[in-house]
């Protein structure tokens, strides 16, 4: 689990049995607090699925600490300094993490316990940056199907560069500008690419220009035939988006969010590919050749399609399964060019 990974533990103390059974088999590892829960989780989760808590000063996976004021700050950063350091807090939340966070610069080795999803998910993004992982009851299946989600959204897609190895101006095609119901920062974009492994992190048309307005919601993101990554690891071709349907939004962190369509606006235009590579991975993407069009350099200045040139270097995404079917990742051999 990379250093960005976010991770929800299930909170066995107050979720039913069958919940932490399906939980287990999904990938959650589940906490129990107190001795009744760990007795009784243990006659049917395998102990290995199992958080080991120490309650400070005593250590084990994850130490807690119980933040009545701000006199309590010193020894979780004691405890984060070595190790991870779960907090729990009947009072405030937000504000003593925040705390905590800029104390330590980082919340990599912060858990925290919270009353439901909705809590979770504002624990996981304080000050942007989030904590490394909330402890949570989920009492049914919808709670967890939630829950897996939210995961998903919290952790960062780890993003590639790739160098530029072709530009090749390929006439007039059909090509679909993604218009999101959001206002995207900034830095934020899609990633589509011609290849169901292989994404281009292309820049909303939020910035400033000579030539057009900003259009503060929108990315034109290419070819009809490119595919657009979508919530929960799956893709769409674009000429599949329409108003509703929910798409990504990534920064060059390889953060993302999710945001909802409001239309998809095809047009005729002139079109140019871009191919580009990594060490051990190539792939490309066609684009509406056009100023106001920007793929994204590794430092995140926007670099336009119509100034791109081999040997530059851009952001992409690299996914591990290269097949797909109805654009969920499958294990099978797939020759895509």
């Amino acid at each position: 689990m990379s250093t960005n990974s976010k991770e929800l533990i299930v909170l066995a103390d107050s979720s039913p049995d069958h919940v932490m059974e399906k939980a287990v088999k999904m990938g959650f590892r589940v906490l129990a607090l107190s001795q009744e829960a760990r007795e009784k989780v243990t006659k049917f989760i395998d102990p290995s699925h199992l958080i080991r808590v120490g309650e400070w000063p005593s250590k084990g996976e994850l130490t807690l600490v119980e933040i009545k004021g701000s006199e309590d700050i010193p020894v979780i950063e004691e405890v984060a300094s070595s190790g991870n350091v779960l907090i729990d807090s009947d009072g405030w939340k937000i504000i003593p993490l925040e705390n905590l966070i800029a104390a330590l610069g980082s919340g990599d080795r912060i858990y925290a316990i919270a009353d439901n999803i909705e809590e979770a998910r504002s624990l996981l993004g304080v000050l942007e940056r989030g904590i490394k992982g909330v402890v949570v009851p989920l009492h049914d299946l919808n709670e967890l199907n939630e829950a897996k989600r939210l995961i998903e959204e919290a952790t960062p897609l780890h993003l590639a560069i790739a160098e530029v190895t072709e530009v090749k101006e390929i006439g007039m095609g059909d090509r679909v500008c993604v218009d999101t119901a959001s206002i995207l920062s900034k830095g934020e974009g899609m990633l589509v690419g011609g290849s169901a492994s292989f994404f281009f992190l292309v820049h909303s048309e939020n910035l400033e220009s000579p030539f057009t307005s900003p259009r503060e919601f929108r990315v034109n993101a290419g070819a009809v035939s490119n595919y657009i990554l979508v919530p929960d690891g799956k893709t769409k071709y674009l000429s599949e988006v329409r108003s509703g349907v929910e798409v990504l939004a990534v920064d060059k962190s390889g953060k993302k969010r999710v945001v909802s369509t409001g239309r998809a606006k095809v047009e005729k235009r002139p079109l140019v590919l871009i191919r580009a590579k990594t060490k051990e991975n190539e792939g490309w993407v066609i684009l509406q050749l056009a100023e106001t069009v920007p793929l994204m350099k590794p430092d995140g200045t926007p670099l336009p399609v119509t100034e791109a040139k081999v040997g530059d270097k851009v952001l992409t995404y690299i996914e591990e399964s290269k097949a797909r079917h109805f654009g969920i990742p499958v294990e099978e051999f797939v020759d895509e060019r």
